[in-house]
């Protein structure tokens, strides 16, 4: 049986996203591997972090995401590392030289020299990782997110009389903004699964949308928002993968995402794509597919057989074959 640790970023009660995949994928693999968890401690540096990490080190080590520098407590060991994107290295890019600088040396450019193998989650971030640091294509798998077995499908048998249109995340990046201003005026409510700042829900007031935030949510919660939508936006600027757009198809829900970037490859042609900066597209788009049911039930047929690549045993198997390529076996 192969011998795994997975190292976790610290413990949150929100932004369990990486920790929700890898469990899911440990769930799948227990008959196939012995799996041991280690999490960042908060209370402590990172350098106290990466001297930790060492202690835990197996025959093969997974830095699942977000924690890059603890790379620099395994050397020498048979390391995978998950990269989810590379949207905040972009960001500082743009913000602040030395942030940037720092972010780079710390999460990518000595984590990397200690690293066996990368996995990606897109085409899209696997382009990018080559681009920035030119980290060797034949040491790159792209290994999509699993879709979590929590959501199922439940039929939606009418639109409600006022659609419920579903947003996940209000970062800038999630594109908020332009989906209130295509929505003012229109008899639709909108839940918002995120925390808002206060700019935010002024523009929703001053524009008289209905809405509802929801945030904290356990899985199950969030499959209940799914289940009571008739429609899920997320069409962002940017995104390493999208995982809302498979959860929605998992659902049966149609999404409208945007023609760009990861969201396009992981959606292909089983959504509406809109581009994201046009708000009249946005609009358009969630008139069209309210208005038009046939539409709104090709688009939940093509999402059921979208969703099919990113089964969580299918996925699972794949991270089995790096595994097993790296040969942890003990």
């Amino acid at each position: 049986m192969l011998s795994i640790t997975y190292f976790y970023r610290e413990p949150r009660k929100t932004g369990m996203s990486i920790e929700g995949i890898f469990r899911s994928v440990k769930e799948c693999l227990k008959n196939d591997a012995d799996i041991q968890e280690f999490f960042c401690d908060p209370r402590v540096s990172r350098i106290k972090n990466i001297l930790n990490a060492g202690k835990y080190s197996r025959a093969i080590n997974h830095i699942t995401g977000d924690v890059n520098f603890l790379a620099l407590g395994l050397r020498g060991k048979k390391t995978i590392l998950t990269i989810h994107d590379l949207g905040h290295y972009e960001t500082l890019k743009k913000r602040s030289f030395l942030q940037h600088y720092i972010y780079k040396l710390f999460w990518f450019k000595y984590p990397l020299r200690h690293i066996t193998i990368v996995t990606v989650i897109s085409q899209f971030t696997k382009r990018k990782l080559i681009e920035y640091f030119h980290f060797p294509e034949d040491r790159i798998r792209v290994i999509y997110d699993p879709v979590k077995p929590v959501f199922t499908f439940r039929k939606k048998e009418r639109i409600s009389d006022v659609p419920r249109i579903l947003q996940i995340g209000s970062g800038a990046h999630k594109n908020l903004d332009n989906l209130v201003e295509a929505i003012e005026g229109m008899n639709v409510h909108l839940d918002i699964v995120a925390w808002l700042d206060e700019k935010i829900v002024k523009k929703l007031n001053d524009r008289g949308v209905s809405y509802t935030i929801y945030n904290g949510l356990s899985d199950d919660e969030l499959h209940r928002r799914y289940i009571e939508s008739d429609l899920v936006f997320f069409a962002s600027f940017y995104e390493g993968f999208g995982m809302p757009i498979i959860e929605a198809q998992a659902v049966g829900r149609p999404v409208i995402t945007s023609n760009m970037d990861a969201m396009k490859e992981v959606a292909v042609d089983s959504a509406y794509l809109v581009d994201p900066g046009k708000v009249s597209e946005i609009r358009e788009a969630i008139v069209r597919i309210l208005d038009d049911r046939a539409l709104y039930d090709e688009l939940v047929l093509r999402g059921r057989h979208n969703v099919v690549r990113f089964g969580c045993e299918k996925i699972s198997k794949e991270y089995l074959d790096v595994y097993k390529e790296l040969g942890g076996s003990i």
